[in-house]
C-alpha cells in the first residue's frame, strides 16, 4: 500500500527539479558573453517505482536529479585546436615575410635594382671619351658605388634586425606557453578535487578548455587521460587525470607542468660562418633535453622557422640575408675582376699586385670589405679574397677615394680619353652568366618573385585556415554556445514545471485536509 504522503514526495522531487534547472537556465543566461562558457543542463530520470500488490503494475516515485552536464562535443574542441594552431603558424608566417618583402622594397626608387641601374648609368656617362677624364663623372661614380653598397648594408641590417626582435618574440611566446601550462595544472588539481565525490566541475573545465584552446595557438598538443595509479582496477571511480603531451612529451600531467625553456644563448651558427658575433636563445626543455622544433607547429614553430630557416625549403631571414650575400659577394667579385686591370688618371699601380708593364692592371679594387684599402683584399698569392665580402660589411675601396685611381684605361700608357675598362664594366650589367639566375637585375627580380610567391602562399594559407578554423567554431559554438531564445523557452517550461508541481502539492494538502479534518462530519 502506498504511503499517505507519497503524493507529497513525488511533487516536492518535481518542484526541486524545476527550481534546479531554472538555476541553471538562469546560470547559462548569465553567461552568455562568457568566452569559452559551455551551456549547461540537468540530467534527469525518473525515481524507482514501488510495485503495487496483487502484481497490478508499478506505481512512479516522482524524479531523480542526475548531473549537471556540459554540451561539449570533445571532437569537434580537437578540430578546432588543430586548425587554430595551423591559423597561428600561417599567420606568424605571413606577418613576418611582409616585413621582409617591405625591407627589399622592390621595384621602386630605392631598391637594390634601381641603385644598382643607377651606378651603371654613371660608369655610363664616364665610358664617354670626353667625360673619361673629368673628375666630376668619376665622383658621380664614387658617390653611386657608395649607394650600392649602403643599400645592400642597409637591406642586411634591416634583416639581422629582424632576426635579433624574432628571438625575443620566442622569448616571450615560450614565457606565454610555460604560463598556460602552470594555470592548467593548477586547474586539473581543482577538478579532481571536486570530482572526485562523483561531481562535474563544469565551470572550472570551461577555465581549463578555454586555456588549452589558447595554448594550442602557439604549440601543438595532445591530450590524454590516464586512470589514477592509486585507484588501478577502476571500482574507486577516482577522476581520470589529464595529460598535455607535444610529440609524446608531458607538457602538462595532471598537477605538474614541464616548463620549454628559451633562456640559454648561443651564437647562430648561420651568422657565426659569416663572422657575425649573434647570439639566439636555444629552445628545449627546462630538465635541458632536446625539443624537436618540428613538433612544436602554431606560433611558435613559424618564430622559430622565420628565425632560423636557411635552406630552399625552409626559407626564413637566414636565406634571405644568404642570397643577398651572394648577390654582393658575386656582383663585387664580377666589377673587382674587371677593375683590376684598369689603370686610374695618373697610372699608379698597387705594389706586389700591379704590374708595371702593363699586363696585369694596377690591381685596384672597386669593392672591398669594410672598404678597406685594395691591398688588404689580395692573399699573400695576389688571390683576391672575395670571400671575405658579405652583404654586411661591403664597401667601396679605400683606394677610391682617389678619384684618380677610379681604373677606366686599359693600358699603363694612359690614353686621353680611353674608357675600354669602364665599358667592361658596363658589359657586366647584362652578363647573363654572373648569376644562375641572370644577369643582377634577374637575380633581384627572381629573388623578390620568390619572396612575393612565399608570402602569396602564407596569405592564401591564412585565409583558408581563417575560414575553416571560424566554420569549426561556429559548428562548437552552435553545440555548446548560449542562445537567448533557447534559454528562455526553457526558462517558461521550467517555470510552468515549478507551478504545476507547487500545485500539485496544494492539491494533495487540500485532499488530506478532507481526511484529516472533515471525514466523518459531512450531513451533521
Amino acid at each position: 500500500m502506498r504511503s499517505t504522503f507519497l503524493g507529497f514526495n513525488t511533487a516536492r522531487s518535481g518542484l526541486f527539479a524545476a527550481q534546479r534547472a531554472l538555476d541553471i537556465t538562469g546560470h547559462n543566461i548569465s553567461n552568455v558573453n562568457t568566452p569559452g562558457y559551455t551551456r549547461q543542463r540537468l540530467e534527469q530520470t525518473q525515481s524507482n517505482p514501488l510495485s503495487i500488490m496483487g502484481g497490478r503494475g508499478m506505481l512512479g516515485t516522482g524524479v531523480d536529479m542526475v548531473a549537471v552536464k556540459q554540451l561539449r562535443n570533445e571532437f569537434l574542441d580537437f578540430r578546432y585546436r588543430d586548425e587554430a594552431n595551423s591559423l597561428a603558424f600561417w599567420q606568424t608566417r605571413q606577418n613576418g615575410l611582409a616585413f621582409v618583402e617591405a625591407m627589399f622594397n622592390e621595384p621602386s626608387k630605392t631598391g637594390i635594382n634601381t641603385v644598382v641601374d643607377q651606378f651603371f648609368s654613371a660608369l655610363q656617362e664616364l665610358s664617354k671619351e670626353q667625360n673619361a677624364d673629368e673628375l666630376t663623372h668619376r665622383a658621380l661614380v664614387l658617390d653611386r658605388a657608395v649607394g650600392v653598397t649602403t643599400t645592400i648594408s642597409h637591406l642586411y641590417d634591416q634583416m639581422e634586425k629582424m632576426v635579433v626582435d624574432l628571438n625575443f618574440d620566442v622569448q616571450n611566446t615560450v614565457t606565454t606557453v610555460n604560463a598556460l601550462s602552470d594555470q592548467i595544472a593548477r586547474l586539473n588539481k581543482q577538478i579532481y578535487m571536486f570530482e572526485a565525490d562523483g561531481s562535474n566541475a563544469n565551470d572550472l573545465r570551461d577555465q581549463r578548455n578555454l586555456l588549452i584552446d589558447q595554448l594550442s595557438e602557439y604549440v601543438k598538443v595532445d591530450i590524454v587521460e590516464v586512470s589514477d595509479t592509486n585507484d588501478p582496477s577502476g571500482k574507486l571511480n577516482l577522476p581520470k587525470k589529464m595529460v598535455l603531451q607535444i610529440n609524446g612529451q608531458p607538457m602538462v600531467y595532471h598537477d605538474r607542468s614541464y616548463h620549454l625553456d628559451a633562456s640559454t644563448k648561443e651564437k647562430s651558427p648561420f651568422f657565426e660562418e659569416l663572422g657575425v658575433d649573434l647570439e639566439i636563445n636555444k629552445l628545449q626543455w627546462a630538465d635541458g633535453s632536446y625539443i624537436n622544433p618540428n613538433s612544436l607547429q602554431g606560433e611558435l614553430r613559424g618564430l622559430l622557422d622565420l628565425r632560423d630557416g636557411a635552406t630552399a625549403t625552409n626559407k626564413g631571414l637566414p636565406y634571405y640575408i644568404s642570397k643577398l650575400n651572394e648577390f654582393a659577394r658575386t656582383f663585387a667579385k664580377e666589377m673587382n675582376e674587371v677593375a683590376k686591370t684598369g689603370y686610374g688618371l695618373k697610372g699608379e699601380v698597387l705594389d706586389g699586385i700591379g704590374d708595371p708593364d702593363g699586363t696585369y692592371g694596377a690591381g685596384y679594387l672597386l669593392f672591398s670589405a669594410f672598404g678597406r684599402a685594395s691591398e688588404e683584399m689580395y692573399d699573400g698569392n695576389g688571390n683576391i679574397q672575395h670571400h671575405l665580402i658579405t652583404a654586411k660589411n661591403i664597401g667601396v675601396s679605400l683606394d677610391m677615394q682617389d678619384l684618380n685611381k677610379i681604373p677606366a684605361s686599359a693600358t699603363i700608357d694612359l690614353l686621353p680619353g680611353d674608357a675600354s675598362v669602364i665599358m667592361d664594366m658596363l658589359a657586366l650589367r647584362n652578363k647573363n652568366s654572373m648569376f644562375a639566375e641572370g644577369k643582377p637585375e634577374d637575380f633581384m627580380k627572381s629573388l623578390v618573385a620568390n619572396l612575393g610567391v612565399d608570402l602569396q602562399e602564407a596569405m592564401r594559407n591564412t585565409a583558408n585556415q581563417q575560414v575553416l578554423t571560424e566554420q569549426i567554431d561556429n559548428e562548437r559554438t552552435r553545440y555548446s554556445g548560449v542562445s537567448t531564445d533557447e534559454e528562455l523557452a526553457n526558462m517558461v517550461r521550467f517555470q510552468h514545471a515549478y507551478n504545476a508541481s507547487a500545485r500539485m502539492i496544494t492539491t494533495m494538502d487540500e485532499m488530506l485536509d478532507v481526511v484529516i479534518n472533515r471525514l466523518g462530519l459531512v450531513g451533521r
